[in-house]
This record gives C-alpha cells, structure tokens and sequence, in this order.
C-alpha cells in the first residue's frame, strides 16, 4: 500500500514541525490544540449550504440542527464526531455535518455530547441516546420522515452510533430501531489486538498509544468495562437487529480491522453491509475531504451509499 500524496504531505509537515501526538499532554491541551489546527484552516465560504443552523440544548448535551435546501419530509440524520470521546465538538464538525445535509438533502442533527475524562462513560451514549430520543420526538418540527432516521459517525462518532442504534432496536431510549448507519473508521471492540495495531501502531498520526490513552480516559482501561457492549459493541450478543450499514476503513490506521472484521460479523448476523477499504488513507479520513481528490470522493461515496441505505 502507498500513503495518499495529501495524507503523505500532511505527516511529513508533522513529523518537521514537531506537532506533539492528538492525545499527548492534558485533555484540555488536547482540546486547545485540535480547535487551533480545524479553525486554522477553515474557510466558511467553503461550507456546503444549508437552509438554516439551530442550536437546542437537552438536560446534559447541545444538538446543533441543520435543515437542507430541500423541501420535507426528508431523511433525518443523528451525527456524531470524531475525537476518541475527548475531543471535538459539533462546532468543530459543522463542516460535515452540513455536507451531510447537503448532499443527503437531509435534516441533520449534531450532537455535543459530554466528553471525558470530566464525563466518562457512560455518559457520551447516554446523551446520544437522548439525542434520538428528541429527534423521535420532534421529526415532525423538523420536516423528517420518521421511517428514514439514520446515524453516522466517524472513529468514536461510529461507535456511539453503533451503541445508540442497538440501544434502539432494544427498546431503550430513542425508540425503534434506525434505517442506516455510516460508520468511519469505526471503534468497536477495545478488547481486540488485530494485526492493523500492529502494522500501523505509529508514524500514521493516530497511534496505538493514542488508542490506550483514550481507552484509560474514556473508561479508565478496565478490562471488564472493555467487554462491555456500550464499549465495544461487536461484542453485542445481538447484531441482527442492527439496519444496512455502510463502512468505510483506512489502510494505514490501527482501527482499519475494527471495521473489517466487524462488517464480516453483521453479515453473519445477516445485516446488509456496503465495506470499503480505502488503502492509502490515514485515520480520521472523513472529516478531512480537503486533504485530497481521493479523499473528497471517498466522502461523496460514503454518503452517496449512506444516502441510498436511507432511501
């Protein structure tokens, strides 16, 4: 495999000024450090257009909702960012949200949730799972078709809509189960040392030691909370009742078995699954469609086969 030139330039400009690792130092370190590099090189001009941006505050998260051009009732997406459940926020990821909403032309609904280690688990799937709760409660408002509700998310954005759409389809807060999922980059099993850790353990940005950082901030490393399903959810006794689901992983990421090897495990539960691998991307790729044409067209192919999913 051969690194993408853009994803390629990007480490190379890293690896000379020195940049400290994403998860190196405190939290809020952390934090200061992603909104300076995503803020930094935003162009707003840029942005997908969309009919409107509203802020909604819930008991302990924020939802930021944004409505397309197009006119209702239309699909309605709950997404969830990136940021190994430290980082990030919807205001950071607005950038995709709206290009989810544009291209979908789909309400799309952003959630803040609570990050640790301030908020450790379970608190970020219990603020996702009020987030579909209220998107339930309010499709009408929001000019949403309720039999076309999907979620997506990116890297620990995956992994809460993974749980969020099993806690669904259990009964549990949010209602019945969802019509698609997007997942990047996902991370669904903390338990699990795939041959992607090793190949790619260090030198492609996020790192193995970043995964046992976030692992110990997230739910303080502990071997049974790592079993656990609302952790890793390919650890799930039931799969089957999770929707079509579309996948996308990187060839030079850690996480890149996560996804393959849970895909392989819907199938078996006789999920309708759409992989793809894309070989030379790095982790996170989906939130970085500028960094190439490869890049960007991963994206619209993504959210093309997500959009499909969600009819």
């Amino acid at each position: 495999m051969t690194l993408d030139p853009g994803f390629a330039e990007f480490l190379s400009f890293l690896r000379s000024a020195g940049a400290p690792g994403a998860f190196e130092g405190e939290p809020h370190e952390m934090r200061s450090r992603l909104a300076a590099a995503i803020e930094g090189g935003w162009d707003p001009s840029s942005f997908a257009p969309v009919a409107s941006a509203e802020q909604v505050a819930l008991d302990s998260a924020r939802l930021t909702v944004f409505r397309p051009l197009a006119e209702g009732p239309v699909p309605t997406v709950l997404y969830l960012h990136p940021g190994g459940f430290v980082l990030g926020s919807a205001h950071l990821f607005q950038d995709v949200a709206r290009r989810l909403s544009h291209e979908l032309g789909a309400v799309v609904v952003s959630v803040d949730y609570r990050l640790a280690p301030e908020n450790p688990f379970p608190a970020a799937t219990e603020d996702a799972a009020a987030a579909l709760a209220w998107v339930r409660e309010n499709i009408g408002s929001l000019g949403g078709d309720a039999s076309r509700i999907g979620l997506a998310g990116e890297s620990a954005g995956a992994n809460l809509a993974i749980v969020t759409a099993l806690g669904a389809a259990s009964g549990g807060p949010g209602g019945a189960g969802v019509k698609a999922l997007l997942l990047a980059s996902p991370f669904t099993d903390a338990t699990a040392s795939y041959p992607s850790k090793t190949e790619n353990a260090e030198g492609y940005f996020i790192t193995v030691e970043d995964l046992e950082v976030v692992n110990k901030l997230y739910f303080g490393g502990d071997a049974a909370l790592a079993r656990d399903p609302r952790v890793s959810p390919a650890l799930a006794d039931n799969l089957a009742d999770l929707p079509r689901t579309i996948i996308g992983v990187a060839g030079f990421d850690p996480l890149r078995d996560d996804g393959i090897v849970f895909a392989g495990r819907l199938l078996q539960a006789g999920v309708p699954v759409m992989l793809r691998v894309y070989p030379g991307f790095i982790h996170p790729y989906f939130g970085m469609p500028g960094i190439s044409p490869a890049v960007d067209r991963a994206v619209t192919e993504l959210t093309a086969e997500f959009g499909e999913a969600l009819g």
